[in-house]
């Protein structure tokens, strides 16, 4: 229950936000919009917040107790393509990870909390956080002023998710989503004449036997049953079909479900990377650049409460135990320093069977699932 909070008030009132974040979308560290509206509607509550670059961090209830909701503001550059009334009026830029409906729940939970402020029993600190989907990330941006006095001991946050029916809701204990690092590194050898490969050191081919190699560290270098991806997604070297470059540059991707692998994945890497690369004269120059994110890692207490207590608030059968997602989501960075965990939305219609992905221009989740969002992002702070 929300208190005396009228819940379809409060609804209506995150479709409004819903709607209007959808139409203005900003991009990752543009959101300068999108945090004029977030703060004016705070101001219009009474709510008091601060702000951090174009995040926001916002504050309601007394108590020695503190803990914190969150929320993302970008979107991404994506060309919408739902026709929906309230469509992306930017165009290339679309709210196709469902940001928009986690900051209108977050938005319209925190008015919500305000109206009951005399009831709580606890300082809440509500986020409204920039750039998600690019990095460093917003959670880096946030989280030194997020650890000031109060601290949090508890932290709540959810996902829309298109595989799940709206009334639903999915979680995992432990490790949920994985490690995001992007890998960057260039191989550098002699270019020469195609015809007299004698004369130079040909990156390509050291760069094939890298990518080569590269799956072995999944095969041969890691516990089987740890999950775990590497893969090499873009190459660019060359540009005529006589002439070995000197130069080749290469793009990918690890994520895996343990940090400790994580860590000595980088560590091989980078070791038989330069071996290799020495046995065709060539050099390996890796971008090291810390901006990846760890191993999104729940509470298990707190998920355990968490399922126990929506449970009886959805039914059994509305709450379920999900696989490990290879996902990256920087969320994983709160959790580091703080006990918390997110839970999945489903949103998919209940008359469909399937739904577009995220990140597709046809994305357009079920706003009735704002209602599942609401309630059970409420019950979370309200009995932490």
């Amino acid at each position: 229950m929300i208190f005396q909070v009228d819940k379809e008030e409060i609804y209506q009132l995150a479709v409004e936000f819903r709607r209007h974040f959808h139409r203005w979308p900003e991009v990752s560290g543009q959101e300068v919009a999108t945090q004029a509206f977030v703060t004016a509607q705070l101001e219009r509550y009474g709510i008091g917040y601060r702000k951090i670059g174009t995040g926001v961090i916002a504050e309601v209830g007394v108590g020695n107790r503190c803990v914190a909701i969150r929320g993302e503001m970008d979107a991404l550059p994506v060309r919408e393509e739902t026709g929906l009334a309230y469509a992306s009026a930017r165009e290339g830029v679309m709210h196709a990870c469902g940001h928009d409906m986690h900051l209108a729940i977050v938005l319209a939970v925190a008015i919500a909390l305000k109206k009951q402020e005399d009831r709580l029993n606890k300082i809440v600190k509500i986020l409204f956080q920039p750039s998600e989907e690019k990095r460093p990330g917003g959670a880096r941006l946030l989280l030194s002023e997020l650890l000031k006095d109060p601290v949090p001991e508890a932290i709540f946050a959810q996902h829309v998710y298109p595989e799940l029916p709206t009334g639903s809701v999915g979680i995992r204990p432990g490790a949920f989503f994985a490690s995001s690092d992007n890998i960057i590194f260039s191989v550098e050898g002699q270019g020469t004449h195609a015809a007299m490969p004698q004369n130079g050191s040909d990156p390509i081919l050291a760069t094939a036997c890298l990518i080569q190699f590269y799956q072995t560290l999944i095969t041969k270098f890691r516990n089987p049953f740890i999950p775990a991806v590497l893969s090499i997604t873009a190459i660019q070297g060359g540009g005529a079909n006589n002439v070995i470059p000197d130069r080749v540059e290469v793009r990918g991707t690890m994520r895996t479900h343990d940090n400790a692998l994580r860590d000595r994945l980088f560590v091989y890497l980078d070791e038989k990377s330069e071996d290799i690369c020495s046995l065709y004269a060539c050099q390996f120059k890796r971008d090291k650049t810390a901006n990846g994110l760890p191993v999104l890692v729940n509470h298990k207490d707190l998920t355990a409460d968490f399922v126990k207590r929506v449970s009886g608030l959805l039914g059994e059968e509305c709450v379920r135990f999900m696989d490990p997602l290879m996902l990256g989501e920087d969320f994983a960075i709160y959790l580091q320093h703080i006990p918390g965990i997110m839970w999945l939305l489903g949103v998919r219609p209940p008359q469909e069977k399937t739904m577009f992905p995220l990140h597709s221009p046809k994305f357009a989740p079920d706003e009735n699932a704002m209602r599942t969002g609401i309630e059970v992002l409420w019950e979370s702070v309200i009995q932490a």
